[in-house]
């Protein structure tokens, strides 16, 4: 901290410009890890306060920079955006797995980087002095972050800081993805401009009557007028599939990150067909809608689904993402003869017809206001509920599939659910019902296992929830000092650990025979996990403290129990060894199993 005779504590500084910034849209906290370059803004954090007297923002302490990374990107995915500070290189570069996350999977998450004070840089320069945690003279953190983030800030001139960190933010709330502000370690207290009025995201697209009356004269811009086209002509090609019949919406991310949930209600509202979501964008409209069939994930996909999907006349895909892990085995839907129409990532693909420019926005109010003038309704008659699982006997041992079944009758509204991926994800956690909008959070592009355990952490941030976090034992391993942190902030997060002691995932994309019915065939050395106790482990997180509690589920009874203490007990953080046989996997992989 400055000297206090030259110093106005109450002035406007770099740092409370950034934590002002953040907190004006909505950032309560910022995850972190001290560094000896990021010490002096950890300070400024702790001590600026509102006229309430309350902090702008919460510093939450996080084991490693790998977490807390997947912390503000889970509480990015959980309130809107995120944000995280750690010290330059051995931090930077830690987090750099949790920034490529949040930009493969568009999250807006600002980045804050530490680094050396101008004075050391010039002393690395020209005196060839190496400062501890640098690379080089270089720009190490702008090369390295360029590939996953929008924006990359330097600040090394505080009279430049307010309108630089208002460029990054602007771009990470107008992109949805990442941004980098790096801040030299002289800057934090030095006096810069105070915040005027509130950031607000770019419009990256026009409404399609504002773009009409661009292309009409007297302006007659014909870019206007090439653009108009484009949408009108992607809108009637997706309302001709629309008009076949029997259409079948597939949703996608895109429906939430550009919050057009409300859209697509109104949508298939008026049209009266029933839609199913892929799985990076399960629950992006609440799944309590009876017109909800599950989710299409090809051959994970189940039967129920499927039936639908084999009686619809066209597949409408709006916001969905093709990626291996999003479709698993299938690029889309097979229905007849009709090719799917697919909007996302600001095009219109029909068959072999590409209309480029058009975001998903501006086709669907198109789409909508041709519906509503034809008055068209599908030849859907609503579709029947799909059946319930068998629930086996208290004492019946747990498996992959009754420990899901139990679970669902236990999730609700009130309930945040984030899985990470493996085994359990396909036909496990993906079989959920969420009966909220966005109460689903999973990585299933980036798919760096682990993710969820602090990511559990971030999105437990959410007012008024109950995060539950879904986690095979192997990845769980990787982040699991999390549950600490989760502890250490007072968080009521119920970690299931499934621990079958194996990366099971791994083994059945490897060699599946282990899986088969009464099988001895060995299991890959690679993929053997080390047991843990995990009654001792919360122990050794907590210090034992009185709201860290473990439970141990052996029998379906077991889970039945634990789940009823659960929802009495709103305040304390479990860490739960849902303890299945090796040999045990979902029913979903069956196809795997007997290729």
């Amino acid at each position: 901290m400055p000297d206090s005779n030259t110093f106005d504590p109450n002035a406007m500084n770099v740092g409370k410009y950034l934590a002002y910034r953040l907190h004006q849209l909505g950032v309560n906290q910022l995850f972190s890890v001290p560094g000896d370059y990021t010490s002096d803004l950890l300070e400024i954090i702790d001590t600026y306060k509102t006229p309430k007297g309350d902090r702008y923002l919460n510093r939450i302490g996080n084991c490693n920079e790998l977490n807390a990374g997947y912390a503000a990107d889970g509480y990015a995915r959980a309130n809107g955006l995120g944000a995280v500070a750690v010290t330059t290189g051995v931090g930077s570069f830690s987090l750099l797995n949790a920034i490529g996350g949040s930009f493969v999977e568009s999250i807006p998450v600002v980045a804050i980087i530490g680094t050396l004070s101008n004075t050391k840089l010039m002393d690395e320069i020209n005196a060839g002095e190496l400062y501890h945690h640098n690379v080089s003279t270089e720009d190490t953190n702008r090369t390295v972050y360029s590939p996953v983030t929008v924006a990359f800030e330097r600040i090394s001139n505080p009279l430049k800081a307010a309108s630089q960190i208002d460029s990054a933010i602007i771009a990470c709330i107008s992109e949805n993805k990442p941004v980098a502000i790096e801040i030299m370690e002289d800057c934090y207290y030095m006096p810069c401009a105070e915040p005027k009025g509130t950031l607000s995201p770019v419009n990256g697209y026009e409404s399609l009557p504002i773009l009409q009356s661009m292309a009409a004269p007297p302006t007659s811009n014909k870019y206007a007028g090439q653009i108009v086209s484009a949408i009108e002509n992607a809108a009637n090609a997706v309302y001709a599939k629309i008009s076949t019949g029997k259409p079948l919406f597939w949703i996608g991310k895109e429906i939430s990150t550009k919050r057009l949930q409300s859209k697509f209600i109104t949508l298939q509202q008026a049209i009266g067909a029933p839609y199913v979501t892929s799985f990076l964008g399960k629950a992006v409209v609440s799944e309590d809608n009876p017109w909800f069939l599950g989710m299409h994930d090809g051959v994970f996909t189940t039967e129920h689904t499927n039936f639908y999907l084999q009686q619809s006349t066209a597949i409408i895909g709006l916001g969905v993402w093709n990626t291996d892990l999003n479709t698993f085995g299938s690029k889309s839907p097979e229905t007849g003869n009709i090719s799917p129409v697919f909007a996302s990532r600001d095009m219109v693909k029909d068959g072999e017809n590409l209309y480029v420019q058009v975001t998903l926005e501006q086709v669907m109010d198109a789409v909508i206001a041709l519906v509503q003038k034809n008055k068209y309704k599908s030849k859907w008659e609503q579709p029947s509920p799909p059946p319930l699982p068998t629930i086996p006997a208290p004492k019946t041992q747990i498996t992959y599939d009754s420990f899901f079944a139990v679970l669902d009758q236990h999730v609700d509204e009130n309930h945040l659910i984030v899985a990470d991926i493996g085994l359990s994800s396909f036909g496990g956690s993906s079989s959920l019902k969420i009966n909220r909008q966005d109460g689903f959070l999973a990585q299933n592009i980036w798919a760096s296992i682990g993710w969820s355990v602090p990511a559990g952490l971030g999105a437990s941030f959410r007012d008024n929830l109950r995060t539950f976090v879904i986690v095979g034992d192997g990845a769980f391993k990787l982040t699991c000092q999390a549950v600490s942190t989760m502890v250490q902030e007072g968080r009521n997060t119920v970690v299931f650990v499934l621990n079958n002691k194996v990366y099971g995932v791994e083994q059945m994309l490897l060699d599946s025979d282990p899986y088969k019915k009464d099988s001895s065939a060995p299991f890959e050395e690679a993929n053997i996990l080390q047991e843990w106790d995990y009654i001792n482990l919360m122990k050794g997180f907590s210090n034992n403290a009185g709201k860290a509690k473990s439970a141990v589920v052996n029998t379906i009874g077991d889970l039945q129990s634990l789940l009823e203490n659960i929802a009495s007990d709103t305040a304390s953080t479990y860490l739960v060894s849902i303890n299945l046989d090796e040999r045990d996997y979902p029913s979903a992989w069956k196809l795997f199993v007997y290729k």
